[in-house]
């Protein structure tokens, strides 16, 4: 699998609503600079740097950077809207994508699975038009099997799932299970790492992030189900720090780490 790191490695370097703004935060170009350092081949540029607000001036250059330092461009956004989405693969074609990532929910809301699969099948035309693979992330919202059946009912290997190891937690469901449901219909996978822990009151647990390498998320396990050509991107929950320079330094910190550990295992 191919190392990528993604606007979501660095979310606190980019901001993060809700906290205090890092007094300079990462634009995209900073991070390519970051991918460049840590030996990265793919940039994931997500709906936190939302990339229709780019002129089409600064997507050129993004493209040609990418480019000159032989990285590919994955961009993702939000909702499967057609209206919405089908400018995105212009975008995509644009900086000489292949490959772009969503969310079936955006700040609208969150559409029924047969809503999704209507507008999904709509999309298919489009993506084969611009020789694109779209990648449908699993999120809070559905159950892993909900996700199976919709993308197996849209009949074309134009789709097929971003494949988030601990997202579904809000279904009740872990990485073994989200793995074996989903893992072999993965066209991008990001490694977020993870580690549960009791409460100190001994009543609930607690999810957080760690870097790679350091949690509960089975890189062994992997290879049984995805497959070697699709990219590996890091993402972190990297826990508030107390402020945000800390967080920043933090966040940073395991970004370093992370790249380090795959570039070893990958």
């Amino acid at each position: 699998m191919k190392l990528g790191i993604s606007s979501w490695t660095y979310s606190w370097n980019i901001g993060v609503p809700g906290y205090p703004e890092p007094a300079s935060p990462m634009n995209a170009m900073g991070l390519l600079i970051k991918a460049h350092e840590l030996g990265a081949e793919v940039v994931q540029i997500a709906d936190n740097m939302p990339l229709e607000k780019f002129t089409e001036a600064e997507l050129h250059e993004l493209a040609e950077q990418a480019k000159a330092w032989d990285i590919s461009l994955e961009p993702g956004t939000s909702g499967v809207q057609p209206h919405k989405l089908i400018p995105f693969l212009d975008i995509a074609v644009c900086i000489g994508a292949k490959f772009v990532r969503t969310l079936l929910h955006d700040k609208d809301g969150c559409p029924t699975i047969e809503q999704a699969r209507e507008n999904l099948l709509k999309i298919i035309p489009e993506l084969e038009k611009r020789d694109l693979i779209l990648g449908v992330e699993n999120h809070d919202f559905f159950p892993a099997c909900q996700i199976k059946e919709l993308i197996e009912s849209l009949g074309t290997d134009r789709i097929g799932v971003c494949l988030d190891p601990v997202n579904n937690f809000a279904q009740g469901e872990g990485f073994q299970e989200v793995l074996e449901t989903l893992g072999t219909m993965a066209v991008n996978f990001h490694y977020k790492d993870y580690t549960i822990h009791r409460k100190s009151s001994g009543l609930g647990f607690d999810l957080e992030g760690t870097p790679a390498g350091d949690g509960m998320l089975d890189i062994h396990r992997l290879n049984k189900y995805l497959r070697q050509d699709i990219s590996c991107i890091i993402e972190l929950w990297t826990p508030w720090q107390g402020n945000i320079d800390e967080t920043i330094a933090v966040e940073s910190e395991w970004a370093e780490r992370s790249a380090g550990y795959l570039r070893s295992v990958l």
